[in-house]
């Protein structure tokens, strides 16, 4: 499906199931079908919308976010769209932090969170330094040349190259402006730590196992500092839990959507 928000971006997303809605906000350098398996095997559980962030997959990078506030700003006015007041957010990494800005911009619309595999802390200077290169190679090389750079650290070692040459295919075939947006984006973003000790909804923090990038010691400092949340490491996956363990990821959603419902007869 696909709607045209008040600013003018394109959004591609999907909405598949019934029950209490939940938004599940993509990585990077991805797009909405990181989520292909809880798409279609959880949609007798809960309605799951999941976009692809402007500049990714379907949706256009145009106009240009500055911003990760951009990224929550279009989450907010998709709700809208659906006339959904309040739904669970699912955030993987960057869709973490984008979860995060939707913590600062409009707590009220949110009925729980799933923070996967990303971290509260802003970026070091050394990170954004390594954001702004790959802006460059993404710009200059495309986005192929920057996801095969990438890919190899997003997943765990045992990963298949089924799973890797799948990823790769998703992840080259995004806009490379809107690649660099995101990273730019990314690097800009604040410190989101003083949040966590505020949150007052069923949280689920989740981390692979063997995931480098964000590794479980930051994933259980966030479980540490949110109040009542709940904290789940996945065997054997990497940085993009959802798709390397499937099973185990969704078993971890549909729990706190069942948390959610409990909290919200």
């Amino acid at each position: 499906m696909e709607v045209t928000l008040p600013i003018g971006a394109h959004v591609r997303y999907d909405d598949v199931g019934n029950g209490q809605p939940v938004v599940l906000l993509h990585a990077f350098p991805l797009s909405a079908a990181l989520w292909r398996v809880q798409l279609t095997s959880l949609t007798d559980r809960c309605r799951m919308i999941a976009p692809d962030l402007r500049g990714f997959g379907g949706s256009t990078p145009a106009p240009t976010p500055q911003s990760l506030d951009d990224y929550a700003d279009d989450v907010l006015a998709l709700l809208d769209a659906l006339q959904i007041e309040r739904a669970i957010i699912g955030g993987l990494s960057m869709g973490g932090y984008i979860a995060f800005a939707l913590l600062r911009r409009a707590p009220e619309r949110i009925s729980g969170l799933l923070l996967a595999d990303t971290r509260a802390t802003a970026d070091s200077d050394a990170t954004r330094a390594t954001r702004a290169v790959n802006a460059e190679i993404a710009l200059r090389e495309g986005s192929a040349a920057l996801a095969e750079r990438l890919l190899p650290n997003l997943l765990a070692p045992q990963a298949s190259e089924a799973l890797q040459a799948e990823l790769l295919a998703i992840a080259a075939a995004n806009p490379s402006a809107g690649v660099a947006a995101a990273l730019h984006a990314m690097a800009a973003r604040p410190d989101s730590t003083p949040l966590l000790s505020q949150i007052r909804v069923p949280t689920t923090v989740v981390v692979g196992a063997e995931d480098t990038l964000t590794p479980p010691s930051e994933a259980r400092a966030m479980h540490e500092a949110i109040p009542g949340s709940r904290f789940v490491v996945i065997p054997g996956a990497g940085h993009l839990s959802a798709i390397e363990r499937p099973a185990e990821f969704s078993l971890a959603l549909v729990e706190l959507v069942m948390q959610v419902a409990a909290t919200n007869p």
